[in-house]
C-alpha cells in the first residue's frame, strides 16, 4: 500500500463509524423547533470547543499551516446567543473527552472528522431556513461558515494525511485517533442526555417542511 492511500484507508476504515452516526442522529426531528434546534447547536458547542482545545495544542507549521482557536465554536457561541442562550452558561458547560493529541498525525486525524464535517455545511441553510426562519446573519452562522478559510484548511489536511505512508505507526494512530473522534461526536450527539439550554423558546407552530436526506448529516455535524 503506497503512501498516498493513506486518505483512502481513513475513509474506509472510518465509514461504519459515519454510517452509524448518519442512522443515529434524526436529523429532522433537530430542525422541528427553535429549542431542539438550539439543544443541537450546544451539543456542537462542546463538542468544537473540546476538539480545538486540542488541536491548537498541535503544531502543524511543518505542513504550512495553523489550526485556529476559537473557530467554529465562535460561530456556534455566536448563534446561540443569537438565540437567546448566555455566554456565561455555555462557559460553565462540561467538554467532552477529546482524543489525545501527541503528535500531529493524531491532530490530523481528529481534524479529518472535524473538518470533513464541515465541508458542504452551506446545504443545510436552506432547510434551516424554512423551518426556523434562520439564515447565515442570524441563527445559523456555524452552517455558513468561513468560506475559502474552510476549504482551505480541509485541503491541508488531506495534503497532511496522504503525506504520510498508509501501512506506518504514524498512519495506524492517525486512523485510530479519526475513530475516537467519531466515538466523542456519537457519545456527544447521540447518547448524552438533552443539553441544558438557557434563554431558547420552543415554536410549536412552525410551518411543515420536506423531510430532510440522511446524508445531509455529515452537514449538520
Amino acid at each position: 500500500m503506497s503512501k498516498d492511500n493513506l486518505l483512502s484507508r481513513l475513509r474506509r476504515e472510518t465509514r461504519p463509524l459515519h454510517d452509524e452516526l448518519e442512522k443515529s442522529v434524526d436529523i429532522d426531528g433537530r430542525l422541528s423547533s427553535l429549542a431542539r434546534y438550539t439543544d443541537h447547536l450546544t451539543r456542537l458547542w462542546r463538542l468544537h470547543a473540546a476538539a480545538e482545545r486540542a488541536l491548537c495544542s498541535i503544531d502543524f507549521s511543518p505542513l504550512g499551516f495553523s489550526y485556529p482557536s476559537p473557530y467554529r465554536s465562535s460561530l456556534l457561541k455566536e448563534d446561540l446567543t443569537c438565540l437567546g442562550s448566555q455566554a456565561e452558561h455555555l462557559n460553565r458547560l462540561d467538554l467532552p473527552e477529546a482524543p489525545n493529541l501527541a503528535t500531529c498525525a493524531e491532530g490530523l486525524g481528529c481534524m479529518y472528522v472535524v473538518e470533513g464535517s464541515a465541508k458542504g455545511a452551506r446545504s443545510i441553510l436552506p432547510a434551516i431556513k424554512a423551518s426556523l426562519d434562520l439564515d447565515a446573519k442570524h441563527g445559523a452562522s456555524f452552517f455558513y461558515g468561513f468560506g475559502k478559510e474552510t476549504g482551505r484548511l480541509w485541503r491541508a489536511c488531506a495534503a497532511g494525511i496522504t503525506a504520510i505512508d498508509a501501512d506506518s505507526d504514524e498512519g495506524d494512530a492517525l486512523v485510530q485517533t479519526a475513530r475516537g473522534t467519531f466515538a466523542m461526536f456519537r457519545e456527544s450527539l447521540v447518547h448524552e442526555t438533552a443539553a441544558p439550554v438557557c434563554g431558547s423558546t420552543a415554536h410549536s407552530d412552525l410551518p411543515s417542511r420536506k423531510p430532510l436526506d440522511g446524508n445531509t448529516i455529515s452537514e449538520l455535524i
